[in-house]
C-alpha cells in the first residue's frame, strides 16, 4: 500500500485527481473533497510528491472553481428550479443561508468553507440573490485558499510526525480532520442549545415549509384576490404576497391569522431581499435609507405568530422580506391611532375571541404617485380583514375593508424626500367594492360579506375613523 501510494503521488494524474475531486465537493457533499487534500498533504511530506504548495494551490484552485460555479447556479436558476432545493431540510438550510449573508456575507461566506452542505446553500443563495461578483469572487477565492493550506497543513503536520508510513500518515491524518469537524459540529449544536435552540426548531425556524396563505383557513373558503395587472406569486409561512414586479412592490398581500393561538415573541428577524425574484423587480435598502421613510410591514410581524414557539418565531421572521416592505412616512407606519392602530384593532378582535381571519393589504397604485429614488411611493393603503361568524343559516362570511391616506406626508421631487414635522393623513372604513374600483383588485366574495353596504358613488359611505372605537367589525 505504501508503494502504491507513493506511486499515486508521483504520478501526472495526482494533481488533476485532486483538482476534481474538490471540484466535485462542490455539488455533491458525499465526495470526500476534505479527506482528498489531507491526503494529499500526507503524501506530499511522507513521499516528497507532489509538492505541498502545489497540493494547496490546486485545492485553493478547485475550491474556487466549485464555489464560483455553484453561485452561477444560483443566479441562473434560482433556489426552488428543482425537486431537491424544495426538500423541507434543503429549503431550511437555503432560507438560513440567505439571512446570514444579508446580516455578514464575509464571515458567512469563510465559515460556510469548511461546511459541506452549508457550503453548497450559502454559495446558491449568494447568487440567487445576485451578490456582486466583484464582492463575491475575492471573498470566496480567500477563503479557499484558507481551506485548503487548513486541510493540507492537517496532513502535513500528521506526516511529519509519523514518517516513513505513507499509509499511516493518510489514515491518521483524514481521521484527525474527519474528528475536528466533528468537534466543530457539536461546538455549534452546543451553542445553538445554549440560544434556547433544539434542531427541530433550527428547521422549523429557518423555513417550515413555506405554503403561503391557506384559502381554506376559515370556515368558508375565501380565495385569493385577483388584481388586474400582472403579478409573482411568492408564498411564504402562512401568509402569500403578490408582487407587482414593474412597481416593485407587492399589489397584494395574504395573511391567516389564529387569535386562539397567537404568541407575544419578542422582535426578532433581519430585512433581506427575496432571491426568487431579481433585485431589480423589488423596493430594496437603498429606497429607505437616510430618509424618514420606513419599512412598512403589509403583513405586520405579529400576523402570523401563533401556534408553537418555534413556528411563531419562524413566521414572524419570514415577515422581514423587502417584498413584504412598503415605503411609508415614519409618522403615518407607526401612528397608534391609524395605521398601527387600525393593525392593533383587528389583531386584539382575533385574539380577545380567539377567532380565525384573514387580513389582505396593499397599496393603491396609480401612475401619479410621486417618484422617488426609482420607485413611486404610494400615496395610499388598504386592508381587508375577512371572518366566519354565525348566523341563522351557519356559518357565513363576514369583512371589513379600509382605506389609509399618507397624501400630505409624501413630497418628493423625483431624488429628494419631504416629510413635513406637521401633516395630516387619513383612515377611512369604506366598502370593499371601493376599495375593488380604487385597485382593480377582483374581491370576489368578500365584496359581497361586507359589514357595510356598498356605496352609491366611489367615497359616497367612506366613514372617517378618528379612533379605534370607530371601527365597525
Amino acid at each position: 500500500m505504501d508503494d502504491a501510494l507513493i506511486a499515486l503521488a508521483g504520478s501526472a494524474a495526482a494533481l488533476p485527481v485532486l483538482f476534481a475531486l474538490v471540484l466535485a465537493d462542490a455539488f455533491l457533499v458525499v465526495v470526500p473533497g476534505e479527506a482528498a487534500v489531507t491526503a494529499f498533504g500526507a503524501l506530499a511530506v511522507a513521499s516528497g510528491a507532489p509538492p505541498l504548495v502545489g497540493v494547496v494551490g490546486i485545492a485553493a484552485a478547485a475550491a474556487f472553481c466549485g464555489d464560483a460555479a455553484c453561485y452561477l447556479i444560483g443566479r441562473t436558476v434560482g433556489l426552488d428550479r428543482w425537486r431537491w432545493m424544495r426538500h423541507p431540510r434543503v429549503s431550511a438550510t437555503l432560507v438560513w443561508a440567505a439571512r446570514r449573508l444579508d446580516q455578514r456575507a464575509a464571515s458567512v461566506l469563510f465559515t460556510a468553507r469548511f461546511i459541506p452542505f452549508a457550503r453548497l446553500a450559502v454559495n446558491l443563495t449568494a447568487g440567487a440573490a445576485r451578490m456582486p461578483a466583484v464582492r463575491y469572487l475575492p471573498l470566496v477565492a480567500a477563503a479557499g485558499l484558507v481551506w485548503a493550506l487548513y486541510q493540507s497543513v492537517i496532513g502535513a503536520a500528521v506526516a511529519h510526525v509519523l514518517p516513513g508510513s505513507p499509509l499511516a500518515a493518510v489514515v491518521v491524518a483524514v481521521a484527525l480532520a474527519l474528528g475536528i469537524g466533528f468537534g466543530v459540529d457539536l461546538l455549534i449544536a452546543s451553542r445553538a442549545r445554549r440560544r434556547g435552540w433544539q434542531a427541530e426548531d433550527m428547521v422549523t425556524a429557518a423555513s417550515a415549509r413555506p405554503d403561503g396563505y391557506d384559502d381554506a383557513f376559515l370556515d368558508v373558503r375565501v380565495p385569493l384576490p385577483a388584481p388586474a395587472a400582472p403579478v409573482t406569486l411568492l408564498p411564504y409561512l402562512r401568509f402569500s404576497v403578490l408582487l407587482d414586479t414593474e412597481r416593485r412592490l407587492a399589489a397584494l398581500t395574504a395573511v391567516n391569522i389564529d387569535g386562539g393561538t397567537l404568541r407575544d415573541l419578542p422582535r426578532t428577524g433581519e430585512w433581506r431581499l427575496d432571491p426568487r425574484v431579481t433585485a431589480s423587480q423589488q423596493t430594496g435598502p437603498a429606497v429607505y435609507a437616510d430618509n424618514d421613510l420606513d419599512r412598512g410591514h403589509l403583513v405586520r410581524r405579529r400576523d402570523p405568530g401563533w401556534g408553537t414557539v418555534a413556528q411563531a418565531r419562524a413566521a414572524t421572521e419570514a415577515t422581514f422580506v423587502y417584498t413584504n416592505a412598503a415605503p411609508q412616512a415614519s409618522a403615518f407606519n407607526q401612528s397608534k391611532e391609524l395605521w398601527v392602530g387600525l393593525e392593533d384593532h383587528v389583531l386584539q378582535y382575533a385574539d380577545a375571541t380567539d377567532q380565525r381571519i384573514s387580513v389582505f393589504t396593499g397599496a393603491v397604485f396609480r401612475d401619479d404617485d410621486p417618484p422617488y429614488r426609482g420607485i413611486r411611493i404610494p400615496r395610499r393603503f388598504w386592508k381587508v380583514a375577512a371572518w366566519a361568524e354565525s348566523g341563522a343559516d351557519g356559518r357565513a362570511l363576514a369583512a371589513a375593508g379600509f382605506v389609509l391616506d399618507q397624501s400630505t406626508l409624501i413630497e418628493t421631487d423625483g431624488s429628494a424626500l419631504a416629510i413635513p414635522r406637521l401633516g395630516a393623513f387619513r383612515t377611512f372604513q369604506v366598502p370593499i367594492a371601493d376599495v375593488g374600483e380604487l385597485t382593480g383588485i377582483d374581491f370576489g366574495a368578500l365584496t359581497g360579506a361586507d359589514v357595510l353596504p356598498p356605496g352609491q358613488t366611489l367615497g359616497h359611505r367612506w366613514s372617517e375613523l378618528d379612533s379605534a372605537a370607530d371601527i365597525r367589525l
